[in-house]
Parts: structure tokens; sequence; C-alpha cells
């Protein structure tokens, strides 16, 4: 479902403004009011459903920010758009859905706009754990950290810190105190650089001690930033806004590594790197590890009727029926040209065999209807290797010796053992 943006601005040329490049960079929908009176009438008309509302404080008929207080009452998001950073300076703590302000003085604050939208709609998903043992500051600063949409954890120490976030994967960063009764933030860092990466896990120190080395130390052993207490709501929110975007730019980057470009799906280079540790585990725990092949039946004959173009479509389409019949616990990947593999771990041969012949039967019925009326139908074969096996690339081939049995076999078929 596309985002939706509240625009409340008297200026046409400020919200038209901002309305195009919201749609042109984040691509969501935006909605404009010019006044308190419009802005009341669009919140009931849509029922309160809105990600971030933008609103000027300037309106002719919002003198004192009532137009603030309405729109909290529906637990929107907002930003404040302002002519004067005096007006700021009246605002920004007297309302806890307040999220930030934007100075109108050119493309430049528009952008900046454009980027705290972003952050708070992308947080909808995302951790943060604070581990401090002073309960007011716990409060205090998760109430802060609860303005931009982030889900917030709270412990009050390091020990019961890490049981949360071996139980919540979710948390990107964690918000540490220095000095706590049972593991210190100390202790805390550096047990949790043991098991996550700093392109994993955030780790932000916030400590009253103003030692010549406080900061240092931490960042020696791990942490990633260090905030000294009686930070404001301004640098809180761009520290951990920039350590969420860092997270963001590694996450892109495994992408690009691990992701095929056409499908999205993870990439052979992936397959091997992940398939072997799963197939490891799965000898290590005695448990059960498959590996089945999926094939384009007759796919050159698509390219060469239909062009290349085409067979892209039928290739994006084997994917996006992959990834709506399996599940997270189930590697799926396109390895080369239309062939896809799928790793099975701890799963029953059985239900295997019955998801399989699934999909099967769902490419056998299925149609792609392209330009000009003409409707592109295939099939596809699957083999399948059952027998656990010392390497991933031993599974595969007996896989890929099952699936050209299936292709001999007169296709659309799926083949277990010769």
């Amino acid at each position: 479902m596309s985002k939706k943006i509240l625009i409340v601005e008297d200026s046409k040329s400020v919200a038209n403004t901002l309305s195009l490049m919201i749609k042109e960079e984040l691509a969501y929908e935006t909605i404009i009011g010019t006044s308190f009176k419009e802005c009341a009438k669009l919140i009931l008309e849509h029922k309160g459903d809105f990600d971030v509302a933008l609103l000027d404080l300037g309106l002719p008929d919002s003198y004192d920010g009532e137009i603030v207080d309405f729109v909290t009452k529906f637990n929107i998001p907002i930003i404040i758009l302002t002519g004067s950073t005096l007006v700021e300076d009246e605002i920004k703590y007297r309302n806890k859905n307040i999220v930030d302000y934007v100075v109108k003085d050119g493309l430049y604050s528009f952008k900046y706009a454009i980027s705290v939208i972003n952050r708070v709609i992308c947080n909808e998903n995302m951790g943060v754990l604070i581990v401090d043992d002073s309960k007011s500051f716990l409060s205090s600063t998760k109430s802060l950290i609860e303005r931009y949409r982030l889900t917030v954890f709270t412990a009050t120490n390091g020990k019961d810190a890490l049981d949360i976030l071996l139980e919540n994967e979710n948390i990107k960063i964690i918000l540490t105190d220095y000095y706590m009764p049972v593991m210190d933030g100390l202790e805390l860092v550096r047990t949790v650089r043991k098991q996550y990466n700093k392109d994993e896990l955030s780790i932000i120190v916030t400590s009253a001690v103003h030692g010549e080395n406080t900061a240092s130390k931490f960042l020696k052993y791990g942490a990633n930033d260090f905030l000294y207490k009686g930070f404001t709501q301004e640098e809180l929110f761009v520290r951990l806004s920039a350590n969420l975007e860092i997270l963001e730019l590694f996450e892109q980057l495994k992408n690009r590594a691990n992701k095929d470009f056409l499908t999205k799906l993870f990439n052979r280079r992936y397959l091997f790197n992940e398939g072997t540790k799963l197939l490891n585990k799965a000898i290590e725990n005695k448990e059960n590890f498959s590996v089945a092949l999926i094939d384009i039946d007759k796919f050159k004959n698509i390219n060469d009727t239909y062009g290349h173009d085409v067979g892209d479509i039928a290739i994006k389409e084997v994917a996006n029926i992959l990834r709506r019949t399996f599940y997270e616990n189930q590697v799926i990947s396109r390895i080369g040209g239309e062939e896809f593999c799928i790793l099975f771990l701890n799963q029953n041969e059985d239900e295997i065999k019955d998801k399989l012949e699934e999909i099967r039967v769902l490419f056998e019925k299925q149609s792609i209807k392209l330009k000009d009326g003409i409707e592109l139908r295939f099939t596809i074969s699957i083999g399948c290797s059952f027998s656990i096996s010392s390497s991933l690339d031993i599974m595969l081939q007996e896989a890929d010796k099952f699936l050209y049995c299936a292709k001999d076999s007169g296709r659309n078929r799926i083949r277990y053992r010769q």
C-alpha cells in the first residue's frame, strides 16, 4: 500500500514543490490543504490515515499552533514548516508527535524535509534498545525516540540487554550507558561485537562521564558513536538517523553483491556461501537438508518467438511465484539464465514434494497477458535431491541429474530419482 503524506501550506508554490519532490523521490501519495479548516476536513475524510503530516505554522486560521494540537489527536508524525527558527524554539518540545522542523529557506530545506519523511517511514520496522540503570532517563529517551516511529526496548543492565537483543531481530541500534550494575556498558559493547559486526548493528554510547579517554575507549571496543548526556532532541535524531542510514547503505551493498539484478532473488554466490553454512548446520544437528532445481521449459523458444524482453518477464514471473509460495526458512535463488534453486532446511520430504507439485501445477495453469492480446504460457521442470551429502555442490549435481530426467521424460514434471 502506498504511503500517504499530508501537506498543509498556504503557499501554493511551496506546497506544489514539496508534493512534486515527494512523488518523484519517494513515490508517495500527497494530499494538499491550504488552511486549518481544509486540514481538518482532509483528515476526517481520510480517517486520519496519513503516514506523515507537514504543517505550516503560518496559516491564516491557525495562529498559535492549533493545527498541531488537532493533528496530534490522530497520532500522525508531524514535521513543522516554518519561516523562522524563533517560532521553532516555541513549539519543538510542546508536542510528542513533532519529529522535526524545516525552515522554508530554499530547495535544500525541502530536500531535508524529504529525508525526514523517508526516515520516519523507514523506521517503522526498526528497533532501538536503550540500556541504562536510570529509570527517568529510560522513560524520557524512550519518549523522544518513539516520536520517530522506532520500536523501543529498554533494559537496566547489559545482561538483560543481551537477552532482549537475542529475542528481537529488528533491533538495529543499541543506546547504552557506561556505568550499570551486573554488566556495564563497556562489557556490553565487547560482548555484542563478538556476535554482531558494525554493518549489522550500531552502538551509540550515552554517558555523563567526561573523562579524556571515555569516548575513545568505547570506540576502540566497537561502539559506532558517542553522546554525552544532556543531548537535545535534534542531536539525538541526527545521530540515530546517521547510524540507521549507514546500516541501510551496508545492506544495499550486500544486496548488490548477493542478489540477482533482474529478480531480486539471491544469486549463485549467496547460494553457495549461505547454503554451505546451512548444510554444515544440518549435518551437525542431524537435520534434513534438501535441494531443488527449477528450470523453465523450452525457454529458448520463448526468447526466439517473443524476444528477450518477454523472456525476462517469464523469469520474473517464476521469481514472483516462488517468493509467494515459499517461506523465510527456505533460500530461493536464481543461479543462472532460466534456472532457480531452493534450499530446504529441516523440512519433511513429503511436505517438500507437495509444495513442489503445487508450484508445478501453478505454472501449468497460469498465463501472462502480453501486448496485442497475446498470452504467454509455459511450464517448469523440477529436480530434487533429498540425500544429504558432504558438499552442496554434490547435492546440486544430483538435483541437476534429476532435473535432466524430468526434461528427458517430457518436461512439466518433477523427478526425485531416476
